[in-house]
């Protein structure tokens, strides 16, 4: 279980996560985890099997690394890692 801090980002700027998680394995758990992520306000880039890339802009609400991990595990998910960039 690890995260990289959220970068410095100007109030415009897209800051990206990649997620790892390993309890996407079937079209069930991608739509839980697509609605959990959706509902911390985070613009769902790519998910599939094991993995996901959501965005926030900058200056909107950012759950942060650990908001998106504890939503996640209460959601029923693993999470394995996320790295934040920004973009």
């Amino acid at each position: 279980m690890s995260s990289t801090p959220t970068p410095d980002t100007n109030p415009t700027q897209l800051l990206r996560y990649r997620l790892q998680i390993p309890t996407l394995t079937d079209a069930d758990s991608i739509g839980r985890a697509r609605q959990l992520l959706m509902g911390l306000g985070l613009i769902v880039d790519r998910i599939e099997d094991g993995e996901a890339e959501v965005a926030v802009v900058a200056a909107a609400e950012n759950p942060g690394p650990e908001g998106i991990r504890q939503a996640l595990t209460k959601g029923g998910f693993a999470v394995q890692d996320i790295t934040a960039e920004g973009s």
